[in-house]
């Protein structure tokens, strides 16, 4: 009998999933009837951050052209969303680049009258971390005041610790669940749970991922006092747990 229930379920050797003592265990010590199995579980919940991606891409003939244009539209626009009310502690530098155009990029321009203005380029990115429900008017301001590449938006939770905790529960509740199952099936009775290990890479992300963005060349998305209609998305955290529970 013994030898057709250990067939019909997954049995435990791995040293680093049971007591050491185990080990100088054979084959037929009590210790060493267990059943093992996969859980899943998923908490999902409202986001309380919105992390706002905005920037801006410009060309000039020189450097010296481009870094000037640059002056001009970074200040603009950090003076923007510093007049809005967003706290400068809040805007974040990303990046910050000036270059000669990359080859492939300035292919679209050769032999056009515009070639030489586009010669040099520069790209200067930050992220705006804002309540919510100010994402849509944090966006709005970085773009009226000149930021043409922006709009990717990530939804986060500030304090992630309790709803993963949560996740892990209900994750240990499923392999519990069907090591259950199997223990019915095989006409054994499900004892405590041994160990229990997480997968280190569960997932933590906003349902469908981050929201879309905005192209290089985008001018404006105000019109009159309106700005888009951007709601934000719930964020899921999600465990896999590999639980050993010892048979009775």
């Amino acid at each position: 009998m013994l030898g057709l229930v250990r067939g019909a379920m997954m049995l435990t050797g791995l040293a680093a999933l049971v007591p050491a003592g185990w080990a100088q265990c054979n084959e037929n010590c009590p210790e060493r009837r267990s059943i093992s199995s996969n859980g899943v579980g998923v908490v999902t919940a409202d986001a309380d951050q919105a992390i706002v991606r905005v920037g801006y891409k410009l060309y000039a003939p020189d450097a010296k052209a481009a870094y000037a244009a640059a002056l001009d539209a970074s200040n603009s626009i950090m003076a923007a969303l510093t007049a809005s009310g967003v706290p400068k502690a809040s805007i974040e530098s990303t990046s910050q680049v000036l270059q000669h155009t990359p080859p492939f990029e300035l292919q679209q321009y050769q032999q056009t009258q515009t070639e030489r203005e586009h010669e040099f380029m520069v790209t200067q990115s930050w992220t705006i971390r804002v309540k919510p429900d100010d994402a849509a008017k944090a966006l709005n301001t970085a773009i009226t005041a000149g930021a043409n590449e922006s709009g990717w938006i990530e939804w986060i939770v500030q304090n992630p610790d309790p709803l993963e905790a949560e996740a892990s529960s209900k994750a240990i509740e499923s392999a519990r669940l069907i090591a259950e199952q199997i223990a019915q099936r095989s006409g054994v009775h499900l004892g405590h749970l041994i160990t229990a290990q997480q997968n280190q890479n569960g997932d933590r992300f906003a349902m469908n991922g981050p929201s879309g963005g905005f192209g290089s060349g985008f001018a404006s998305v105000q019109v009159g006092n309106q700005q888009l209609a951007i709601n934000s998305r719930r964020v899921q955290f999600k465990v896999q747990v590999y639980a050993v529970f010892q048979i009775e």
